[in-house]
Parts: C-alpha cells; structure tokens; sequence
C-alpha cells in the first residue's frame, strides 16, 4: 500500500484470537504467563456452568502453562481462590469426568497437584488463610482442612491409584511447610493426627472388605 504525503502510516492488522485469548509461547488460546493465576480463577464460573470438550481442555493447558511459567505475585486473596479452583477442577473433577480417559486423567491430576505444590511450596502461610475470608457469619477453617479431605478422598481410591505418591507428597509437603514455622507447630500436629487418623481407617476398611471377600 501507498503512502501519501510520506504521514500516513500502514495500519497493522491486529494478531489473531481465538476465544478471547492470544497465542503465546506457541500455544493458542493462552493468555501471557503473569496472567495465568488470573486466568484459572477467572474459568472457574466457565468450568461450573459447562462441561464440553474445549472447557476442561482449557483448564488443562492453562495449569500446564502456569506450571510452565510460574508466578505467585498476585494477593493472597487470589492465590487462595487459585488453589480453590485447581483443586475442584483439577482433583474433584477425577471424579465426574470420563472413566475411559483414564491417561489425561491421570495427567491432569499430576498437573493439578504439581501445581498446588508449586503454590504452597512460594507461599506456605497460606494453608492457614481462610477459604471464603468474604463470607460472614460461623468461623471458617484454614485452608488445609478443606484441602486434606480431597488429598485424603484419592489415597482411598484403587482406581486414582497412579496419583497416590503426588496425593502423599503434596500432603508431606503441607506438614513440612507448616513444621518450619514455630507457630505452625501446633497446626501441623492436627493435620500429622487427622492424616494417621484417616490412613488408620484406610486400612482398617480394606482389612474388613478383605474379610468379607474370604466368606
């Protein structure tokens, strides 16, 4: 195209999209790394109200980017509702999703979990914040008693059993965090107790069911 007057400059056309979200590092439809955490969190109403093919797709890259390209600068705040929704989508999700797809299963909670680590690992203080800190009225527990139940909920399972060492590890890392802080002390002893409690019943339920099978 021609220039007049030597002031008019060529309009550049603007780079591609798709679904609201540019290509970067390669990969399409992902937003630049220092946005991901926001990214996730933002999904999160998309992943509760559909559950097509390209959302939980979406998920998946986005936590392999994250991982990728890690940043934990965002406010606790946000941080918190990121292991929120990685841990519903990325764990609870095992539960709901395709049986037969059990490979991107399998990655997608080793992603999850990975991704967790990663978080705690930064800002270990966090699995003493508080879940929904916004909501008023009865008090609400820290963070790492919503979260064990879900870590725990795997370990019971025979058929997550490909994610039973990441479940204990992220689990070992949380009383690690919590171990090396004096004030934590007392925090980490609960979960040491509450974790031998439930691994205790574990056994106990699968002794019983053993049990029952010999009859």
């Amino acid at each position: 195209m021609a220039r007049k007057g030597g002031n008019s400059t060529q309009r550049m056309a603007p780079p591609p999209t798709t679904n609201g979200l540019a290509t970067t590092h390669g990969n399409a439809n992902l937003p630049p790394p220092s946005t991901i955490a926001a990214q996730i969190v933002q999904n999160a109403s998309n992943l509760h109200a559909r559950h097509d093919a390209a959302t939980k797709v979406s998920f998946g890259e986005l936590v392999k980017e994250f991982l990728q390209h890690p940043s934990t600068d965002e406010p606790d705040p946000q941080l918190v509702a990121l292991i929120c929704v990685i841990a519903e989508a990325g764990l609870e999700g095992l539960f709901k999703d395709d049986p037969f797809a059990q490979d991107q299963q399998k990655e997608k909670g080793i992603d999850s979990i990975s991704a967790l680590q990663l978080i705690i690992r930064k800002k270990p203080h966090l699995l003493l914040s508080i879940k929904d800190a916004e909501e008023e009225g009865n008090p609400q527990p820290p963070l790492f008693v919503w979260l064990f139940p879900k870590l725990i909920g795997l370990l019971s399972h025979v058929t997550m059993q490909p994610l039973h060492q990441h479940a204990r590890d992220l689990l070992g890392l949380s009383l690690e965090v919590l171990l090396q802080n004096p004030s934590f002390w007392q925090h980490a002893t609960s979960v040491a107790t509450l974790y031998r409690s439930s691994i205790q019943c574990m056994y106990s339920g699968h002794s019983f069911l053993t049990t029952l099978s010999e009859f």
